[in-house]
């Protein structure tokens, strides 16, 4: 907050008003530094547009022209693309492939019979027949093996959730009442088996659990009791297997709720009340104890009470689960028995035990077995799990089975051909797009170096705007920014790099080409670099023109190759190292942008300097005044005093 300050009351003048008018003769230095800050900023901002256009355009177009690879595209046609649709990659060899489709891939399948009960993903799987005291595990062996044990809390979400995290599509339709299982990918390497036992072992896991409440435990506590399962089985340390017994008895008894629930009862605190009246007797004998400490002697009763009970508790149930844990670590070397049906989930059990992959146990569900994709490629049979298939440069995307013929009515099997030829189309589109690209990054810069002056355009000051419409202060700083890379020595240099490195000349065996060789030239000397193809209809001044480019790339596609790769990794080299990391500028940056961040700073620190040094200008000059003030006032009152000793009435007229 300023200081509040009264002036002029000697001297009758307008002190603010004249220290002010001072001030902004001393303000214009800040002026012309805020000027500097304001252009370096939009500086560079211009510059950071127009190097991420350049970057763009060097990883990109430019990096595509430069890659021979581009230049060897091919195009693919099928002759039944209701059978085979194809695309061919760069090394697939020109000609015509006989293709025969002999079989699809397929995933394998199965749909489980109809449930006759309403059931959902919380329905538990023991009321579908697979009881916890069965021991049942039901093992998935997908993409992942997953045993998935069924307890008295398991669900068929539980059951849907282990098939899907073996890696199968698994779900369970309520309209149609059963179970959907499927491999994710087809193809036989990708089938999948299902099938349970039973084993003593976890009976008497189950009985543990269901003994400790396990499924209405938290994800973190279920955690623990497995470890802790896992951890006993492996032990032989008694007192290892007595701390596991503590821990799970815990996990099983909250003895912090026991206590709570203790202390609320009302009998008990009945109890703790009588037999404290009964100790204190004889201290009171006439039965009247203080409240205040009659209710603190209850309460340490009470206390005292709901720990004992709590512990005795703790105890009891430690004891019962231990004998609990003791069988079950003794079933543990027990093997597995026969299975168990799964016919209440409408599901049959899938083994490969003979090499095929079989149902067996139920009726009504069914089983697809999952097949390879099988074509015959010019005369040889090859096999494949997806239909998406890959040979020799082709990738084909199998949609039907071809037609097999009969020899003895002479009938052949039905093919399909594939014609491999070059793709001249898709070069010459992606030259195309290399010089528009150019061109309009090309176009850009040329109109930033040549720009008009902004000779006497200064950043406008906030008292300026206030004075201007929002459309007039846009056209005063676009004259200024669009001047802001006018004759600019790096944008300069980057100008002559580009013009100069498409226009120079290419040896290929005998003869030297160049751009304008194959008709990709520029026009004249106002276009500043500009290219054309000659014959393209996008270029209207030169679309009547014979089309070279095409011409050359159906004729001569190894020549027009090298020379636009040569051309291309020159610029590319060039640009590369451009934007080598400097003192200057940082990597991948064609400015030099450090450069630019430290004059912008050091106009900052010029601003705060002078900033400072006008703020002790301007108290300067508040106290000369305030000097003065005081001097006229002291002047004054001498004066008056005189006036006074002399007999002059100042007051008379």
């Amino acid at each position: 907050m300023p200081p509040l300050r009264l002036s002029g009351l000697a001297s009758g003048m307008d002190t603010e008003a004249v220290i002010e008018q001072l001030m902004k003769a001393e303000r214009l230095k800040t002026t012309k530094v805020q000027n500097k800050i304001t252009t370096t900023e939009w500086k560079q901002d211009k510059w950071k547009d127009l190097n991420k256009k350049i970057y763009s355009f060097y990883t990109n177009q430019l990096s595509k022209l430069r890659m021979q690879g581009n230049f060897d595209i091919k195009k693919a046609t099928s002759s039944n693309t209701s059978k085979v649709e194809v695309t061919a990659a760069n090394t697939a060899p020109e000609g015509t492939h006989i293709i025969k489709v002999k079989q699809l891939a397929s995933s394998q399948f199965q749909t489980g019979a109809k449930i006759d009960k309403d059931i959902n993903l919380n329905t538990k799987l023991s009321e579908l027949g697979l009881k916890a005291e069965d021991g049942v595990t039901i093992h998935i062996n997908a993409e992942k093996s997953v045993d998935f044990e069924v307890n008295s809390n398991s669900t068929v979400g539980d059951f849907i959730n282990a098939l899907r995290s073996a890696g199968l599509n698994a779900n369970y339709d309520t309209v149609q009442k059963r179970f959907f299982i499927s491999s994710k990918k087809s193809g036989v390497e990708n089938q999948f088996t299902m099938y349970t036992s039973s084993s003593e072992t976890l009976k008497d896991k189950n009985a543990v659990l269901d003994f400790i409440g396990y499924g209405s435990l938290s994800s973190q506590d279920k955690n623990k009791v497995n470890d802790y399962l896992a951890s006993y089985l492996k032990s032989e340390d008694s007192n290892e297997k007595n701390e596991i017994l503590e821990n799970l008895t815990k996990i099983k008894f909250n003895s912090e709720a026991f206590i709570n629930e203790y202390m609320a009862d009302e009998e008990n605190k009945a109890a703790a009340t009588a037999a404290v009246q009964e100790r204190l007797k004889d201290e009171y004998p006439d039965g009247v104890i203080p409240q205040e400490q009659l209710e603190e002697e209850v309460q340490k009763e009470l206390e005292n009470a709901a720990k004992t009970a709590a512990q005795e508790r703790f105890d009891s149930l430690k004891n019962e689960l231990e004998p609990l844990m003791e069988k079950y670590a003794d079933q543990s070397e027990n093997p597995a028995s026969e299975s168990v049906s799964l016919s209440g989930l409408g599901l049959g059990e899938i083994r490969n035990d003979s090499g095929t992959i079989e149902l067996s146990g139920v009726t009504g569900a069914v089983l697809v077995n999952a097949k390879d994709a099988i074509i015959e490629y010019n005369g040889a049979e090859l096999t494949g799990s997806s239909n998406n298939f890959s040979v020799n440069g082709l990738n084909l995307n199998l949609k039907g089975i071809t037609a097999v013929g009969d020899a003895d009515k002479g009938i052949e099997d039905d093919v399909i051909s594939i014609s491999i030829t070059n793709d001249t189309q898709a070069v010459y589109d992606m030259v195309k797009d290399f010089v528009k690209s150019y061109n309009e990054l090309l176009t850009e810069m040329n109109e930033a170096y040549y720009a008009a002056s902004a000779r006497g355009y200064d950043p406008l000051t906030d008292e300026e705007k206030e004075t201007m419409t929002e459309e007039q202060i846009k056209k005063w700083e676009d004259k200024i920014k669009d001047a802001l890379l006018r004759r600019d020595d790096t944008l300069g240099s980057l100008l002559s790099m580009f013009r100069t490195s498409l226009s120079e000349g290419v040896k290929v065996g005998d003869k030297t080409y160049s751009l304008a060789s194959f008709g990709i030239m520029s026009g004249d000397y106002s276009e500043k670099g500009i290219l054309h193809i000659h014959g393209d209809e996008d270029f209207a001044k030169v679309a009547s023109n014979d089309n070279k480019l095409m011409e050359a790339l159906s004729n001569n596609p190894e020549e027009v190759r090298t020379v636009l790769n040569t051309i291309a990794d020159k610029l590319y080299s060039s640009l590369m190292n451009k934007m080598k990391s400097t003192t200057l500028s940082s990597a991948l940056t064609v400015y030099n942008d450090k450069e630019l961040s430290k004059t912008l700073d050091n106009h900052k620190s010029d601003l705060k300097k002078l900033e400072a040094k006008l703020a002790k200008i301007e108290e300067r000059y508040y106290k000369q005044f305030a000097a003065m003030e005081s001097a006229m006032a002291k002047m004054n009152a001498q004066s008056s005093s005189l006036m006074s000793m002399l007999g002059i009435n100042t007051g008379q007229n």
